[in-house]
């Protein structure tokens, strides 16, 4: 194997090469200032882990309160689930590293920019690398175990976080408002004009898509047979079956569909890897509640000559309701469902 580098917008997603590494490991290290609010739910995908070795910063960024909230959970988690866990700190940490064992065997590690959250393993653009090689690892797990750490105990963690709670109330910070550029600007992104572009549903009826789900987190969108006339590059516009929503719009990054299932019953197993272009929307789509049907009809109202929804010529969006699996549609009607959800 060797190494592999990561990203969180192609195929190789940081939390994907984690879990899917982690199920021949039962023991994982975890080196990252930043934690997740519910480190719980990240490590419910990884359920072959039976101990946590977890290095942080307690004070160093001025968000000891979040980090012991997210300690105490981890430890109640541990408790819950049967895992060891072991937390160590060191205000002056600020690398990134996961490193899997099973029992002492090296099973893979990542050096990466990417904190132990949703944002650093799923979201953000975050690069890092994943090592397959027992020396290189050795040499990683003897740095930080180097490190000058305090151990940090469930009862030390619980009894500071009460400590942290009385004070931020006799505390309270005032927000200053802060300037943002991006408020101030609004990018439009233009499609290109190389590739081919696709109406996806996602879910069914039985089992629709709802809030909180993303296509940011995917990565990999699934089709019940083999998409031959989807190659990589082309772009997919997403749209909720049963919900009507737009959930946003993906590129596609794999060259090839590979069968994979990804739950019992999962009839869409044919995964093409995929990158979300349109995160600001696709984060919050059901707070927005822009229906493909919707956009359809405007966009019929307002089309040039000559102008249509689909390459065959229809100007309807109805064969999503016979079941297809997707629809190749124009440029004209991608451009205009970006334009409309970038406006949202």
């Amino acid at each position: 194997m060797g190494m592999i580098v990561l990203s969180n917008n192609g195929e190789y997603n940081h939390y994907n090469i984690l879990t899917k590494y982690s199920k021949m490991a039962d023991r994982i290290i975890i080196v990252s200032p930043f934690l997740a609010m519910d480190m719980p739910r990240l490590l419910l995908g990884m359920p072959t882990i039976k101990y946590v070795e977890l290095y942080t910063n307690l004070d160093g960024y001025g968000m000891a309160d979040n980090v012991l909230s997210a300690i105490c959970g981890l430890y109640k988690y541990g408790f819950d689930k049967g895992v060891s866990i072991s937390v160590k700190y060191n205000n002056r940490l600020h690398g990134k590293a996961y490193l899997l064992y099973d029992g002492n065997e090296e099973k893979g590690c990542i050096i990466t920019s990417g904190n132990f959250t949703d944002n650093g393993l799923k979201t953000n653009h975050e690069y890092g690398v994943f090592i397959d090689n027992e020396i290189m690892q050795r040499e990683l797990r003897d740095k930080i175990y180097s490190l000058d750490c305090v151990e940090l105990l469930y009862k030390e963690a619980l009894d500071l976080k009460i400590k942290a709670d009385e004070y931020t109330k006799k505390h309270p910070v005032e927000k200053i408002p802060v300037f943002k550029a991006s408020d101030y600007i609004r990018d439009k992104m233009i499609l290109p004009d190389n590739c081919r572009y696709f109406l996806k549903p996602l879910g069914n009826a039985a089992r629709p898509v709802g809030t909180g789900y993303t296509i940011i987190e995917d990565n990999q969108i699934g089709f019940s047979k083999k998409p031959s006339r989807i190659s990589k590059g082309d772009i997919l516009i997403c749209h909720g079956v049963k919900v009507g929503n737009v959930l946003g719009i993906c590129k596609i990054m794999g060259s090839e569909a590979k069968k994979e299932t990804a739950f019992a019953g999962d009839r869409w197993n044919w995964k093409l890897a995929t990158s979300c272009i349109s995160e600001k929307y696709s984060l919050h789509w059901w707070d927005y509640d822009i229906k493909t049907s919707d956009l359809a009809d405007e966009f019929n109202k307002l089309k040039k000559k000559g102008e249509h929804i689909t390459m065959a010529g229809g100007d309807t969006i109805n064969a999503l309701q016979f079941g297809h699996q997707y629809i190749e549609i124009t440029r004209e009607f991608a451009q205009f469902i970006m334009d409309s959800i970038s406006k949202a």
